[in-house]
């Protein structure tokens, strides 16, 4: 997952560094939100490391693949430039296979209880989703003039609200783990 994020993350950089249409209005908008995404960057880096060494074409095949279809599927929101268009809607779409590769990883691999961390991020993340699908589903007009090529306003409204359900369903998962009665150190049934 975090492979995932730091090609969603490097592609709002991007798009940022094209295109000053697509920062964030309002008290929490400007500057912030880019130096926070650029302050990540070299963390998921480092995180993403062994995952890009060990895969590569995997990897590279996952943003191919992406970049593909956020290139047929943008929107027209900046003067002629398609491009900063299709970043918008590729840093979306690998933040949805982040998100469902997040709750794969949540089903599959046993343990993380206890550790506190852990926890809040399966808590935080579907809020922080949720927050953009309501954007995206309620506050986000679709307009046929600003669909640059394909279905871009089905595109993110899909995308986010499945993401919002794949980490839904991690908490769900982690939160079931947590509460299931066993403790998977001692093998001991605490029912």
């Amino acid at each position: 997952a975090t492979t995932l994020w730091l090609g969603a993350g490097l592609a709002r950089a991007l798009l940022f560094a094209r295109s000053g249409m697509y920062m964030l209005d309002g008290p929490l908008g400007g500057l912030l939100p880019v130096a926070c995404e650029i302050a990540a960057l070299p963390m998921l880096l480092v995180l993403s490391r062994s995952t890009i060494s060990r895969a590569p074409l995997a990897v590279g095949l996952a943003m191919g693949a992406a970049a593909v279809y956020a290139s047929r599927n943008r929107l027209a929101l900046s003067e002629d430039d398609a491009v900063a268009d299709s970043l918008f809607t590729l840093a979306h779409c690998l933040d949805l296979l982040a998100a469902f590769a997040y709750l794969v990883r949540t089903a599959l691999i046993d343990g993380g209880a206890g550790d506190v961390s852990v926890g809040f991020t399966h808590l935080l993340m579907p809020i922080q989703q949720g927050f953009a699908a309501y954007y995206f589903l309620q506050a986000f007009v679709q307009v046929p003039e600003l669909v640059g090529s394909g279905i871009p306003f089905e595109t993110l409204q899909i995308g986010n609200a499945a993401a919002f359900g794949a980490y839904l369903g991690a908490c769900a998962l982690f939160l079931a783990e947590c509460f299931d009665g066993v403790d998977s150190r001692a093998g001991v049934r605490l029912v």
